[in-house]
């Protein structure tokens, strides 16, 4: 397997920076190898990128003509999949971040160490056996990729599956099954009777209401509200503690 990253920065130092820890990253990888693309700004790299083109994004907040946060939010929007990991000098663009789901915040000056931890989520991503669950729809079935299930939500004897892409996928699958299946993963909860989210894909908490990246509310169940929240809360620290690097 070989992985296609792009870095983008407008400091060829930091640029060089990159490349120089993938290079020592990668070398002594069994079976994997990666290959680094470089551009000076965003707004380059956005006019020639397509899906698929990257696996991974190394990307400077602070840039003139188009600036790593736009930039993101303009790649989420084209693909989900692309790892996208943000670098800057200060921590405080981090939950402006949020929004595009990145996989790590680099604050620069950072170590090999830390590189490292980044890299080894993005190549476990990419390397994931088993990632999928399968679902009954209508006259047929569907392989469906645990990381793009946004949430899941009962729907009487059926379930509904709606994607990070915007899809709602109708199975005929009972919501037991998905409640099963779902929380043995540590990025899903049930915050509600018959209501499943991922974890990854909230942006905060409002009173009694979970706020999703793309604006969905889902409400905390009543009765187990502070176990949820703390449940939740404990997720997103754990994760952004993974994350950024200071």
């Amino acid at each position: 397997m070989e992985l296609k990253i792009a870095v983008i920065d407008d400091m060829q130092k930091d640029i060089d920076n990159v490349i120089s820890m993938t290079e020592r990253f990668f070398r002594n990888k069994k079976n994997i190898t990666a290959e680094v693309c470089s551009y000076s700004n965003g707004k380059s790299f956005f006019e020639t990128f397509t899906k698929g083109d990257f696996h991974a994004i190394f990307v400077d907040i602070c840039m003139g003509d188009m600036d790593g946060l736009e930039l993101s939010i303009r790649l989420r929007a084209i693909d989900d999949d692309i790892a996208i990991i943000f670098m800057s000098s200060t921590t405080e663009f981090v939950f402006e971040t949020f929004k595009s789901t990145p996989f790590g915040y680099l604050v620069k000056p950072y170590i090999f160490e830390q590189f490292s931890e980044v890299m080894e989520k993005t190549v476990k991503y990419y390397s994931k056996v088993d990632s999928s669950i399968r679902v009954r729809i209508p006259r047929s079935e569907l392989s469906v990729g645990l990381d793009t299930i946004f949430s899941v939500v009962s729907n009487g004897h059926k379930t509904n599956v709606n994607t990070t892409s915007g899809q709602v996928i109708k199975t005929i699958e009972k919501y037991e099954y998905f409640k099963e299946e779902l929380l043995k993963e540590e990025n899903f909860v049930e915050c509600n009777r018959g209501i499943i989210i991922n974890m990854d894909c909230i942006l905060t908490i409002k009173n009694a209401d979970i706020v999703m990246v793309n604006g969905t509310l889902y409400p905390l169940r009543t009765r187990c509200r502070k176990e949820l929240v703390s449940q939740i809360t404990h997720y997103i620290s754990q994760k952004i503690k993974g994350e950024l690097f200071v």
